[in-house]
């Protein structure tokens, strides 16, 4: 299967994924207090984009400074941490284009909820872990998740009660 051999660079592109999802339902949640759908939309593109960059750059520099890739590895991690951080930015923000500021909040974050229980599967199943070990890890995933919604809600009530 797939999944099962191993890839260079996924383990960049999974990165990335996770970045973007935690990143943007965290700036969704905490300026959706805001009520404004375009403020949201500019910094979840602005933010994004940004990300997409500082993550490849980032994921560069690591795969680098290990000295045990090639080029041609450390450029493939480079390209799919930038296109898996950019692609997760682009599927949580598509909601914001079709929808009121509240459908697509709750649409953006069910949805990366999804892709945090995808991402858990597809992680475990390159591990070959049995059933019991990917249950776990998705929950894991998913509480990391369902942390980031809690925080970043109250870090946006707070925010939004200073802002006079």
């Amino acid at each position: 299967m797939l999944f099962r051999r191993k890839h260079h660079g996924l383990q960049g592109m999974t990165f990335g994924m996770m970045d973007a999802i935690i990143n943007v339902v965290g700036i969704i949640i905490g300026l959706s207090v805001m009520g404004n759908k375009l403020a949201v939309f500019i910094a979840i593109l602005v933010a994004g984009i940004a990300n997409s960059l500082g993550n490849a750059a980032g994921f560069h520099v690591s795969e680098e400074t290990e000295g045990i890739h090639t080029r041609k590895e450390v450029w493939t991690s480079t390209i799919l941490t930038f296109l898996g951080t950019l692609l997760a930015t682009i599927v949580l923000l598509v909601p914001l284009l079709f929808l009121d500021l509240a459908g697509a909040v709750f649409t953006s974050v069910s949805i990366g909820i999804f892709l945090l229980l995808l991402l858990g599967f597809v992680v475990s199943r390159c591990l070959n872990y049995n059933r019991r070990k990917m249950l776990k890890l998705m929950l894991e995933y998913l509480v990391m998740g369902i942390v980031v919604i809690i925080v970043a809600y109250y870090l946006g009530i707070f925010a939004s009660n200073l802002v006079i």
